[in-house]
């Protein structure tokens, strides 16, 4: 599962999918598994107004599961997360708008944010003490925000 809005193409054989990553300039053969995507399967994304910002892949291979890539399970169909969950999120995104991405994971605190301030259907969050989210489109009320320290 990934974001639809990191996919300009619609082309399963376009892009590849590497797990077990940490350092994205350093090969680290031993960890990182890189596979061709079999499938894309998108729900009614919308890029306009980034609704159903949500696409699952279908790897071209099993991946090897190892102490640098796991299975993160998944909530419940229709679960809820309430406003004012604390969160915390992890990747390689850029610090602000069209900046370069990061060469290590980095990870941010979010907090979940009211309905009223979000866009229907999302989850949205934000950094409560300061300005950031998660990399550059989630942030609430659809202000754009770089991912910060």
């Amino acid at each position: 599962m990934t974001a639809a809005s990191c996919f300009r193409s619609q082309n399963p054989g376009v892009d590849t999918v590497v797990l077990g990553a940490y350092d994205l300039r350093r090969r680290e053969r031993r960890s990182r598994q890189t596979f061709s995507i079999s499938s894309m399967s998108e729900n009614g994304y919308d890029p306009q107004q980034n609704l159903n910002d949500l696409m699952l892949l279908q790897l071209d291979r099993e991946a090897n599961l190892t102490s640098s890539v796991a299975i993160l399970p998944l909530p419940p169909q229709n679960a809820t997360v309430e406003a004012g969950t604390r969160c915390q999120v992890a990747g390689w995104g850029t610090q602000r708008s069209g900046g370069r991405l990061s060469r290590f994971p980095r990870l941010v605190n979010v907090t979940v944010t009211p309905e009223d301030q979000c866009r229907p259907n999302n989850v949205c969050t934000g950094v409560l003490t300061r300005r950031g989210g998660i990399c550059n489109v989630s942030a609430p009320c659809g202000r754009r925000r770089g991912l910060e320290r």
